[in-house]
């Protein structure tokens, strides 16, 4: 009599896999493989998922926009101590691109002037411009020898490139309001440094030097 076939329970558990059969997980991509983020979007961490603190820190501002902040609290500032802080930090970064060679010019040019010789003073800016012409405290630098000079007109021609690349520069205004004195233009000082006022109301807190050169430009109010 034939014997019958086993039964297989249905708890048995089925058998192994052979392990060239088992599913291979897939290969992250590489190279040129990877995906990369859009610009600005904050690469995950591997392990946390969140994004890492060298994505999230902030660019460094350059130059120019260091000075445009910087003018802005120094037309709010509220005491003159405040105001000489945030112009020496603004002469500090106006300056920080010169070359040395155009430092050395520039102190060559000072050291002219104190000894009398004010003709070499804007020779040696004059070199100074040729080697950084974009740079407004060297056109600046440039009047202040031109006005020693006797140069009124040299200065105020130098003062307008200045100005030019660099508007909210006070000291530039202020400098440009005192050789239009000079010029004995009452009108275009009294302009001058009313723009002064509006970029640094600490220049002249009192409003005395505002009110001698609106004399000068409209005669003693009767």
């Amino acid at each position: 009599m034939a014997q019958a076939a086993p039964v297989v329970s249905s708890t048995t558990p089925p058998p192994p896999i052979p392990a060239a059969a088992q599913p291979v997980p897939a290969t992250p991509p590489t190279g040129a493989q990877q995906q990369r983020p859009p610009n600005g979007t904050a690469v995950p961490s591997a392990a946390t998922g969140a994004p890492t603190a060298s994505t999230l820190a902030p660019k460094p501002l350059r130059a120019e926009e260091q000075i445009a902040q910087l003018a802005d609290q120094l037309a709010h500032a509220k005491t003159p101590e405040e105001a000489h802080r945030l112009e020496g930090m603004l002469e500090t970064l106006r300056a920080a691109n010169l070359t040395p060679t155009t430092h050395l010019l520039l102190r060559r040019a000072e050291k002219d002037v104190a000894n009398n010789k004010p003709d070499n003073a804007v020779d040696a800016m004059a070199d100074a411009l040729a080697l950084q012409p974009d740079k407004a405290i060297v056109w600046r630098s440039s009047a202040q020898m031109r006005l020693v000079a006797g140069d009124l007109n040299g200065a105020v021609k130098d003062l307008g490139s200045a100005l030019q690349r660099d508007p909210k520069d006070s000291q530039s205004w202020s400098l440009l309001a005192t050789v239009e004195e000079h010029r004995n233009d009452g009108p275009a000082a009294l302009k001058a440094w009313q723009k002064v006022l509006e970029l640094n109301p600490m220049a002249d807190k009192n409003h005395k030097r505002l009110d001698a050169l609106h004399i000068k430009a409209f005669g003693q109010p009767t």
